[in-house]
């Protein structure tokens, strides 16, 4: 019979939670902080837009250096075909302002049940749709990934 591990030995897995406030007390998983209000972006990791245009001039007088600016395809499934071109090209347009002031540029599935899960091919034909390589994408959201989990671990 096998030693059953503590719990922070699983930190490393690819589970992150998303909350909306920070953890009052240090806590042995991961999250990520989330918020849809612009005027929260100084307290929190990632900002889910679903009008980039709309809030793009309030992001650069408020920016937070290093928080992540995500899109969700789940939005975009919902669309017909000329929103899902504007999509598109909202997309590529965050995408570059994120690279140009030090965001980092996230795309979700934004599913809320496994049903609404998009494969690892899907991202990756729709990060090429828009304009992205996936392997420096994925690459990208790997090492602010670690670098936002390395820092919460050490503030806790």
């Amino acid at each position: 019979m096998g030693v059953v591990p503590e719990v922070n030995e699983f930190a490393d897995l690819s589970v992150i939670y998303r909350l909306k406030v920070r953890a009052p007390t240090p806590v042995k998983y991961n999250y990520l902080v989330v918020s849809e209000n612009v005027d929260d972006i100084s307290r929190i990791d990632i900002l889910t837009l679903r009008d980039f245009h709309r809030v793009k001039d309030r992001l650069k007088r408020k920016s937070k250096v290093g928080a992540g600016l995500e899109i969700t395809i789940e939005h975009a499934r919902k669309m017909d075909a000329r929103c899902a071109a504007r999509w598109v090209a909202d997309a590529l347009a965050l995408y570059e302002f994120c690279q140009s002031s030090g965001f980092q540029f996230i795309l979700s599935s934004g599913a809320d049940a496994p049903t609404a899960a998009v494969s690892g091919e899907c991202f990756d034909a729709i990060l090429k749709l828009i304009g992205i390589k996936p392997r420096k994408y994925w690459m990208e959201l790997a090492t602010w990934l670690e670098s936002r989990l390395e820092r919460r671990v050490q503030l806790c």
